[in-house]
């Protein structure tokens, strides 16, 4: 390929530049990459060399090292994190090259922090990229030119990595394409092979476990499910989807107990059996959680009618207010909104809080505990002293956002409920959906697709904003399927490459914006709340895209 003439504008792609490569460099652009310092971004992080990925590729990565030694040329192969798990180069000097640019085991390459390079634009659009010289945003890359195609799993078809090519830009040859597709192709081939084998050996395990298991037992495969008839009568398909999430997330082989909640409502443990951690491949049994011992009916009874009192944190919109009426321990509720007071005046509440509270039955539901005066809030404080009153439920923003003063009442709670951003609770979205769409139009259901993209949608305004795109749905469909096209447009177009994301990706991005947002953004806290180091976590951000919070 020709090189560029001098008179090019250094800031902008070639002119003959494929329109892939216009559209890597304008996304590097949105980015913030410095073409000139991109390489400081490449801090390289530690890396598991016994992946699936690794394991299936190495006898392919041998051959290849094999065929081109003695030549200019590199291999280099990225996991799903666009993080370097091999390096192989033919001569020293491009060795040398590659460790100046810090182009190591364990660098990321991902476009958003390199720019334009064949790993990560393969990896962000999903299809074989060759970047030849100048096409490559960042500076020291362009005395290289690269040819780079995604890894895809034959049978889950999820991008696993990357397997790129580079040479001296000089020494580009037009047959990179059709070594590396073969390459590819070896691979794919033995990602299979393993999964069969790792699919065999469980099944193996579940028919041995199944004679003597008496409750719910799962088999849980990265192409596989089986399930016994209790788990069938016991698990929903989002059940399993979670215990998938949960997982993929144990890093060592053995026995793990977990606490779940189901879709049902029931509380379970998990206990697992993990196989292999390369691939997912794990006994599962569920067991109800005991209920607490030593307390009789009449004495568990005698508890509830405790006039103890609970908090109930959560964002607006976010279901907190009917979280608060289930958990509301007697009967009638009395609900008491924070936002009244700017209306009626901070003595016409006080006077029905006291009067409510002096009836000593019910229970009153203070719903927007933060919206309360100081001289409210001391009056709160002093009424949940007495212990023949009426049982309290109060309601607020979550913790982190709550003043000096409001979080010192809040703190008077026995018992507190945490109620996360529907984004952070994507697993309950569909059920959800359903449920709210049954009391809107039972006439109408949701189509697979749609569920899809109701979980994978960002919600800034929580249930509230769910139930009001449904109830526009319902009103374009009256009957029968909702389909995209029934949607508002927010959500009406059919989600790019990029939407499909990992449900682990995804478990682990709702974890990280969770905290952001509890500790008011400041990543000292988060990471130490999350047992990793800050830059593990910054790492963590870039490459699950987390940038606002």
């Amino acid at each position: 390929m020709p090189t560029t003439t001098s008179s090019h504008d250094p800031s902008s792609p070639e002119p003959s530049a494929p329109e892939r490569i216009a559209a890597s460099w304008h996304r590097s652009r949105l980015a913030g990459v410095d073409p000139v310092r991109a390489h400081g971004s490449l801090s390289p992080v530690d890396i598991d060399p016994h992946g699936s990925l690794y394991v299936a590729a190495d006898p392919v990565l041998n051959e290849l090292a094999e065929n081109l030694d003695g030549t200019t040329y590199a291999t280099l192969l990225v996991d799903r994190d666009c993080r370097i798990v091999h390096r192989w180069c033919g001569r020293a000097q491009v060795a040398r090259a590659f460790d100046g640019l810090g182009v190591d085991l364990g660098a990321s390459l991902l476009e958003e922090r390199l720019g334009t390079n064949a790993p990560g634009t393969a990896l962000e659009t999903r299809l074989p990229v060759l970047v030849h010289g100048p096409e490559h945003f960042a500076e020291m890359l362009r005395d290289f030119s690269c040819f780079a195609m995604p890894i895809r799993h034959p049978v889950t078809h999820r991008i696993e990595g990357v397997l790129d090519i580079t040479s001296l830009a000089s020494d580009a040859n037009p047959l990179l394409r059709p070594v590396v597709q073969r390459a590819v192709t070896d691979i794919q081939r033995r990602l299979q092979d393993g999964s069969r084998t790792t699919d065999k050996q469980l099944l193996l395990a579940f028919h041995e476990a199944v004679v003597a298991c008496r409750g719910a037992l799962v088999a849980v495969g990265e192409n596989l499910t089986v399930a016994n008839q209790t788990a069938q009568d016991t698990l929903t398909g989002a059940d399993i989807a979670v215990l998938r999430i949960l997982l993929q997330d144990v890093h060592l082989p053995g026995a793990t107990v977990m606490d779940m909640n189901l879709e049902s409502g029931e509380s379970v443990h998990v206990h697992a059996e993990v196989l292999d951690t390369r691939r997912l491949a794990a006994l599962v049994r569920i067991e109800p959680r005991e209920p607490r011992r030593g307390l009789s009916v009449s004495a568990m009874t005698e508890e509830a009618r405790e006039p103890g009192t609970i908090l109930v944190a959560g964002p607006p919109g976010s279901g907190r207010t009917s979280l608060a009426r289930e958990l509301a321990p007697s009967s009638p509720i009395t609900l008491l909104t924070g936002a009244t007071t700017v209306l009626e005046g901070d003595g016409n509440w006080a006077k029905q809080f006291r009067r409510r509270m002096a009836a000593g039955v019910g229970t009153v539901i203070i719903d927007g505990l933060e919206l309360l005066s100081d001289a409210l809030l001391g009056v709160v404080a002093d009424a949940l002293e007495s212990r023949t009153r009426a049982h309290v439920v109060m309601v607020s923003a979550p913790l982190a956002e709550l003043s000096e003063h409001t979080a010192a009442v809040a703190a008077l709670a026995s018992r507190v409920e945490e109620k996360l951003p529907l984004a952070a609770r994507r697993d309950e979205i569909p059920g959800l959906a359903r449920e709210l769409l049954s009391g809107i139009n039972p006439d109408a259901f949701l189509t697979p697709g749609v569920e899809r993209m109701l979980v994978e949608h960002r919600w800034p305004g929580n249930v509230r904003e769910l139930r009001a795109v449904l109830a526009h749905a319902a009103a374009r469909r009256r009957f029968g399927a909702i389909v995209a096209a029934d949607l508002p447009p927010k959500l009406g177009s059919v989600p790019g490459p990029r939407a499909a994301v990992r449900p682990l990706d995804q478990a682990e991005r709702d974890v990280i914006l969770h905290e952001l947002i509890k500790h008011d953004g400041n990543k000292a806290a988060v990471a130490r709340e999350l047992g990793i180091s800050r830059t593990t976590l910054y790492a963590k951000m870039r490459a699950l895209r987390i940038s606002t919070y």
